[in-house]
């Protein structure tokens, strides 16, 4: 059975008449585009939580929105909404998709890429690892903050399975985001691995080098005996080609992944929810 996704805060009337009682699963969710709506579109864009299947009936109520980073999100002030249904309801497993627009902000804003040093055709010298490094760190330290509101006192959800997932692999190039079906948002790498002057055959390897440094980082906080799984989604998806400049294979633009994409994401993340008991 499809999922059935409900946006509290986008479509509020529609709560009205929702039933948790009709459910076998219930689901929250917390996170950024891949999880999200969609920028400005009349119609639920294709994402992670709308291309999931179950055996069982199941509605997921999430509250994340395009653009957000896990800093915005740790915020209690931003995501008082998810907080609020930590707190009130309980739920079968909890999902939270975070850190993809922190590392896309830092190397937009040049704070992770290099002008080269040492060789140039080694990936590894475009990238600073010292810079990944600190990110790393931010963004593991802002999924606690959010994981920890799960364990308060008052919570209804102490204990309740979070789910949590890696990322892949974008292939840098000049494909945007749509906005009302015209490219719009982006991109995020492409100029900036120009900016740096690295050659279009190490574009791919320098960007997984970061994504895979940012993963490590995510991984350790896989603590089942906790309750916290992280799924590592990477190698999932076929990369876009090279000089493709919208839709390819599986991915929509430069960071999005199309619905194939996003089924394939989706499954891992429902086969490790099965693996829960939420089938």
């Amino acid at each position: 059975m499809k999922n059935q996704v409900m946006w509290p805060e986008l479509r509020p009337a529609e709560m009205e008449a929702f039933n948790p009682n009709d459910y076998t699963n219930l689901l929250l969710a917390e996170g950024d585009s891949w999880f999200a709506w969609g920028y400005l579109n009349l119609r639920p864009s294709p994402n992670v939580l709308t291309a999931m299947n179950f055996r069982e009936s199941t509605a997921t109520l999430s509250f994340a929105y395009s653009g957000d980073t896990i800093g915005d999100m740790a915020r209690i002030s931003q995501s008082s909404g998810f907080y609020r249904e930590l707190m009130d309801r309980k739920y079968g497993a909890l999902l939270l998709s975070g850190g993809g627009n922190d590392l896309f902000d830092a190397i937009r804003l040049g704070h992770v890429l290099r002008k080269p040093e040492g060789d140039p055709s080694n990936p590894d010298a475009y990238v600073d690892l010292s810079a990944v490094d600190r990110l790393s760190a931010y963004v593991a330290a802002n999924y606690r903050r959010v994981l920890s509101w799960r364990d308060e006192q008052r919570s209804k959800n102490r204990r309740t399975p979070f789910i949590l997932y890696t990322y892949d692999y974008p292939m840098p190039r000049p494909a945007k985001a749509q906005v009302m079906g015209v490219p719009a948002i982006g991109t995020w790498l492409h100029a900036p691995l120009l900016a740096v002057a690295a050659p279009p055959a190490l574009r791919f390897e320098i960007i997984r080098r970061v994504v895979d440094r940012l993963a490590e980082a995510m991984l350790r906080l896989d603590s089942p005996a906790d309750g916290i799984h992280v799924v590592d989604t990477r190698g999932a998806l076929v990369p876009a080609q090279a000089d493709a400049q919208g839709d390819s294979n599986d991915w929509a633009n430069e960071v999005h992944p199309n619905e194939s994409g996003y089924g394939k994401v989706a499954g891992l993340l429902c086969a490790a929810l099965n693996r829960l008991g939420v089938d």
